[in-house]
């Protein structure tokens, strides 16, 4: 490949990366950090983490609500009750609905990113934000993103199921414990969610158990679920923006090019030990949590 078609493949690239049309609802006030809620497809969620979003947002920080490939009304009411920007694409690319957003709020230097299946806590976002600035303080490496310990999560369950002294119980169950991206029992069982989820209910009592725990946190070594995270405006910057990969907008893409883009910029991931969100689950095992828990989650 010639030099200049390089250089076109390259600029291409970077157009696809904002090239999506799109509505955006402007409430935004130049705050310093920003709170993007990726939404739109588990509406039964919606009553249950929503307003558990909006009472651990930040003081005076900006929060987009976004969904990607597609218009609710529902959600752009509730941003609008809330003071939220709302954005919305065309099509169901992940990645190029989070440029989008960031492109919207210029004065964003801290970004935390929350999945509309996440049960945070009150205090939530600035009790990540702290672990953050903690994480970047002491570690030994530059840091590319922070999250809570999850439990419905392929690296972080494990934290979970042995700070609740509950490890024999699962080997019993489960087998031996593994972490990972793929093919773990935790992220692909649903009967292991439903479980997961026994043990940590009720969240609130949860997430204040978790706060006790002294400061500390896990490197994760392989690719990590991004339900609930925070990282700084400088990583989107040099990552040029998420990726978006065609022809298909494809679940995750953003996750993958994150991992990749810590992995290049040697930037670790870390798991904070004294925070907690609750994950519903992975697509896979949304039918199990459901037939568990339909009629119970407003007791999470």
């Amino acid at each position: 490949m010639s030099s200049g078609a390089r250089r076109l493949r390259i600029r291409a690239g970077a157009w696809r990366r904002y090239a999506e049309r799109h509505q955006l609802v402007d409430r935004s006030h130049g705050s310093q950090s920003l709170v993007t809620v990726l939404a739109g497809h588990k509406p039964q969620l919606w009553p249950h983490t929503l307003p558990r979003i909006a009472r651990a947002v930040p003081a005076g920080a900006d929060v987009c609500l976004t969904t990607a490939g597609i218009v609710q009304p529902e959600l752009r009411a509730f941003a609008e009750q809330h003071g939220w920007s709302y954005l919305s694409t065309q099509r169901g690319h992940v990645c190029v609905a989070q440029n989008l957003t960031l492109r919207a709020h210029p004065d964003a230097r801290l970004v935390y990113k929350v999945d509309e299946d996440m049960f945070v806590s009150d205090g939530f976002f600035a009790a990540l934000g702290a672990g953050y600035a903690r994480v970047r303080q002491e570690a030994e490496y530059a840091v590319g993103f922070c999250s809570p310990t999850v439990n419905v999560n392929g690296f972080s369950y494990l934290d979970f199921v042995r700070h609740l002294g509950l490890e024999a119980e699962w080997r019993e169950r489960f087998g031996a414990p593994r972490r990972g991206h793929y093919g773990v029992t935790a992220q692909r069982d649903g009967q292991a969610a439903v479980w997961l989820w026994s043990h940590g209910l009720p969240v609130d009592a949860t997430a204040a158990a978790f706060a006790r725990r002294p400061f500390g946190y896990s490197v994760v070594p392989h690719r990590f679920s991004i339900g609930a995270i925070v990282y700084e405006r400088d990583l989107w910057t040099q990552m040029g923006g998420f990726s978006c990969r065609e022809p298909s907008p494809g679940l995750g893409e953003d996750e993958h090019h994150l991992a990749v883009e810590c992995s290049l910029q040697s930037r670790i991931i870390a798991v904070l030990d004294n925070l907690y969100a609750g994950h519903f689950s992975f697509g896979p095992q949304t039918g199990d949590m459901m037939a568990a828990y339909r009629d119970r989650l407003a007791d999470f």
